[in-house]
């Protein structure tokens, strides 16, 4: 399944945490965010960044609990990947030698659209275990 909206995603910027808008499109098993929607139609201009659901620890999406955030319409993805160098320990990473851990926190504008997100990726994530297994 695919699909394309924005969505504001936590990220850590200089030790901090700060909540960006981002145009995102759900396609090949991953999500792609760009800063503008005119970006992901600029062949030129690539990603500003990626979520490889392949290496999705979530099996199933679901609205963030008040302890993890308490902005509304926020829904967690947790990642799990080989560590990279580079790959430190912050307020959404734990490391180690083998492996990564990256908690993103994604919010969408409204609670239908989270709905909608939610459903998009719950697809991809049975599509991706049901392959594997």
């Amino acid at each position: 399944p695919s699909h394309k909206g924005f969505l504001t995603i936590f990220q850590e910027e200089s030790g901090l945490g700060a909540w960006n808008r981002r145009w995102c499109s759900v396609q090949d098993n991953k999500i792609y965010y760009w800063l503008y929607p005119e970006d992901e139609v600029n062949m030129n201009k690539e990603p500003h960044g990626e979520i490889d659901l392949r290496n999705c620890k979530t099996e199933r999406v679901s609205v963030a609990s008040r302890l993890d955030c308490a902005r509304p319409n926020t829904f967690v993805l947790v990642i799990l990947a080989a560590s990279q160098p580079g790959d430190r320990n912050s307020i959404i990473t734990e490391t180690n030698s083998k492996t990564t851990q990256t908690k993103y926190l994604l919010s969408a504008d409204s609670r239908e659209e989270r709905k909608q997100w939610m459903e998009v990726l719950n697809k991809c994530l049975q599509s991706i275990h049901s392959w594997n297994h």
